[in-house]
């Protein structure tokens, strides 16, 4: 839609780029506008603007939705990105009220988010180590010991690996929000660092702090793209091809609240700016709710 978009929409993305919103959050608008403003305009035959949506197409919209077995979550995150562009629409007096003003979004089920359980964690470790490159056991164990997400894996620089006296931790200069944080490696990340670190040859003509930690194929950094996809090809090889990166950083979560860290230094070590976000991590997964029924069986 990028040649061609609606000027509604282009005035509201440029606003939130005058707002400081990151490239993340302004492609989920995009993308959770685009689809409204597509299913609007098929149903009003109208070119999509502020003036045509009402209270009750948003409504039709969230069961439409519900209908297409999207997730409580994504369901709201849909009306969030259109509740945003109403406000905005009202302060721009393009419309005289919001019409999603009382509309809510729809109950998340309190079933913390999917991670990998122990055995899946080192069969998917397996995976690597048969057929895959140093790099490929570092990314992975990075990302299943610090839970930072994959954008921050790619900015990571050789400079970001901090070692003090028996710390050794990775600075993260680009987290969401651009705050900067540093992230403490346990023993197994850091030996999997280490040993990629030095298998690398790499004759760049960048000062050596300044060399980004992971490169793809043909030299480049590594992508968010490239990432997902190294990870993906594992998950299939491992017979778990729904494992995602946000999965490794969801399991990372779990097994620091399972062993009984305190949600505070969770919330600090993953990023999140209020421990309400990180809260969803000591909710039950369907897994320990399959666990606590069959520690109860019978045969």
């Amino acid at each position: 839609m990028e040649g061609n978009m609606n000027h509604y929409l282009q005035d509201f993305l440029d606003y939130l780029y005058d707002q400081d919103k990151s490239e993340q959050t302004i492609r989920a608008y995009l993308a959770d506008l685009s689809a409204f403003s597509r299913w609007i305009e098929e149903r009003t035959e109208d070119p999509f603007s502020p003036h045509i949506i009402t209270p009750l197409d948003i409504v039709n919209y969230r069961r439409h939705l519900q209908d297409n077995k999207k997730s409580p979550a994504t369901i709201n995150r849909h009306i969030a990105s259109l509740s945003s562009f109403c406000k905005w629409s009202c302060d721009m007096n393009l419309i005289p009220t919001n019409p999603i003003e009382n509309i809510k979004g729809v109950s998340r089920e309190s079933i913390g988010p999917k991670s990998l359980e122990r055995r899946e964690q080192l069969a998917l470790i397996r995976a690597v180590q048969k057929t895959g490159k140093r790099r490929d056991l570092a990314i992975i164990n990075l990302l299943l010991h610090t839970g930072i997400r994959v954008s921050e894996l790619c900015s990571l620089r050789k400079g970001d690996l901090v070692i003090e006296g028996r710390r050794a931790m990775i600075k993260i200069s680009k987290g969401k929000g651009n705050k900067m944080r540093y992230v403490p490696l346990n023993s197994t990340a850091l030996k999997s660092l280490y040993s990629h670190i030095g298998s690398l040859e790499n004759p760049s003509p960048e000062p050596h702090e300044d060399r980004h930690m992971f490169h793809g194929q043909k030299g480049n950094p590594l992508t968010e793209r490239g990432a997902r996809h190294l990870i993906k090809k594992y998950a299939y090889n491992a017979k778990m091809a729904w494992v995602s990166p946000h999965a490794l950083r969801h399991t990372c979560a779990k097994n620091l609240i399972d062993a009984g860290q305190p949600i505070d230094r969770v919330a600090k070590i993953l990023g999140h700016s209020s421990i309400n976000t990180t809260s969803i991590y000591t909710m039950p997964t369907e897994a320990d709710l399959q666990h606590a029924v069959e520690s109860v069986s019978w045969t």
